[in-house]
């Protein structure tokens, strides 16, 4: 720990340091590995998190992914469920 900041809220000092929140720094770690989930660069198979949105809407990206019914126990499919409002949701 940083010595100055010692007694300094958790707020102020990743302002301070201009660091990214835990959640933020979780939620784009998801969004790396959906894309190499995505694009093939994962030892994680696509098809045991995700399926692709082929309902024909062409705004975005073509990559879009719907989301999983339910998140069962296994660890995996909680993770699917994190990221994907976010990942369609970004522009080509």
């Amino acid at each position: 720990m940083i010595p100055k900041l010692k007694d300094v809220l958790y707020a102020e000092r990743l302002d301070k340091l201009k660091l990214w929140t835990l959640e933020e720094r979780r939620l784009h770690a998801d969004l790396i590995e959906v894309y190499k989930v995505v694009h093939s660069l994962s030892a994680i198979w696509f098809e045991e998190l995700f399926e692709f949105d082929n309902n024909g809407c062409t705004r975005g990206h073509t990559l879009k992914l719907k989301r999983q019914r339910r998140c069962q126990l296994h660890l995996r499919l909680c993770f699917s469920e994190r990221p994907v409002k976010l990942w369609n949701s970004v522009d080509d």
